[in-house]
């Protein structure tokens, strides 16, 4: 016999839930990173919101077919 503490479910579950948490706070910063990074002044995500500030309908017209595209596909 070994002196060797099995984990019990509930143990189990906790180390589950800290792997989950700890990558899901990861995946954030990273989304975060990525965001703030194309913000940036001449990047993708900077002259978009130029674009949808210039012509509000005609990008929500063009990201509803760009949808709609991608749902057929998928």
């Amino acid at each position: 016999m070994t002196d060797e503490h099995a984990p019990t479910a509930g143990e189990q579950l906790s180390e589950i839930k800290s792997t989950v948490a700890d990558g899901v706070k990861i995946a954030a910063t990273t989304i975060k990173d990525a965001i703030e990074e194309g913000r940036k002044p001449g990047n993708s995500l900077d002259t978009l919101s130029k674009v949808v500030r210039q012509a509000p309908l005609a990008a929500l017209v063009v990201a509803f077919l760009i949808g709609r595209a991608s749902k057929r596909r998928w």
